[in-house]
């Protein structure tokens, strides 16, 4: 009589056991079959360029999450008084030192101090879309940056001096591809503000608060650490009369001198290892913040020989 009822009992736990196997089962199967009904991600290319910095300007690719980056950023004097001062080796420089961090994927914030103006300033990045392979053709940011001008005095203000007279601002959305191992290019689409600029360095003409640009960067690979790039900027004056004036390299359209900037064009070398990248340079904005770069670069033009030698230095840590 036990021996029944036990293996009764028996019977029905190996009975619970394989109904509810069975279920396990289906309900994998049927996993299985929605996953491979849907369409698979396809694999994302690499980064179009190896660094988030570019001689004078940022690119779409953001450091791994968890990772701090510092930056090196230095400008050397124009050439133009020769062996004087050693082409600008002992000329009038500007330096800049940044610490970014990415807390999480795509997402870049950063703080940098800079030697000109004293600009203290705060960028954030975001990569929202990446190329893929046989998928998305572009990989595209956004890039940010609030400066601060600590340096001028209040008078050098004018009258009516607030606080926020000393704030700058920069916006740009980035749009890049990798064509292929050697090749990537970027355009960049930019809005400079600066909320009170100095009218005394206008010759009576408007300020110039807003400036708009449009930017290109190529990059060529020569070795698998070492690449020729490659940027031009040309910028464009907002809210001016006749709005939209463009200089041009020789001469002015419109516009008196010492208001509206230059282009910039820069020509460099890079080389890059997993945690170090090296940038060395030509380029005629003295400028580093980004809004200084594009909206103050009214020294000289690089088509009439305003050039100056810069470098770039960045270094990793994960954590």
């Amino acid at each position: 009589m036990n021996k029944t009822i036990t293996m009764t009992i028996k019977k029905i736990i190996l009975s619970i056991l394989f109904f509810f196997s069975g279920l396990v089962v289906a309900s994998a199967q049927e996993s299985a079959d929605s996953a491979s009904a849907q369409p698979a991600k396809k694999p994302l290319e690499k980064n179009p360029f190896e660094s988030g910095i570019f001689m004078d300007y940022q690119t779409v690719t953001v450091t791994p999450a968890k990772t701090l980056e510092f930056i090196l950023q230095h400008r050397f004097g124009n050439i133009q008084n020769g062996i004087k001062d050693i082409y600008g080796l002992w000329g009038a420089s500007n330096i800049r030192l940044g610490l970014n961090f990415t807390p999480i994927k795509n997402l870049m914030i950063g703080l940098g101090t800079t030697k000109n103006y004293m600009v203290q300033d705060l960028q954030v990045k975001y990569t929202f879309l990446h190329q893929r392979k046989g998928g998305c053709p572009l990989t595209i940011a956004y890039y940010g940056d609030l400066g601060l001008d600590t340096k001028t005095s209040n008078a050098g203000y004018g009258v009516g001096y607030k606080f926020t007279d000393r704030f700058s601002w920069y916006h740009e959305f980035m749009f890049a591809r990798r064509f292929c191992k050697m090749f990537s290019m970027q355009i960049g689409l930019s809005y400079s503000h600066f909320n009170k600029v100095d009218t005394t360095v206008t010759d009576g003409a408007a300020p110039t608060n807003d400036v708009a640009s449009f930017s290109l960067l190529g990059r060529v690979k020569v070795s698998p650490q070492s690449s020729v790039i490659l940027s031009f900027e040309q910028p464009i004056v907002v809210n001016y009369d006749p709005a939209f004036i463009v200089r041009s390299p020789n001469h002015w359209l419109s516009i008196k001198s010492g208001v509206a900037p230059y282009q910039n064009v820069s020509l460099g070398w890079e080389i890059s290892t997993s945690t170090h990248t090296f940038q060395i340079f030509m380029s005629c904005a003295n400028g580093i913040v980004p809004q200084y770069v594009t909206a103050k670069n009214n020294s000289g033009s690089f088509w009439n020989g305003y050039i100056l030698f810069g470098f770039n230095l960045t270094r990793l840590w994960s954590f």
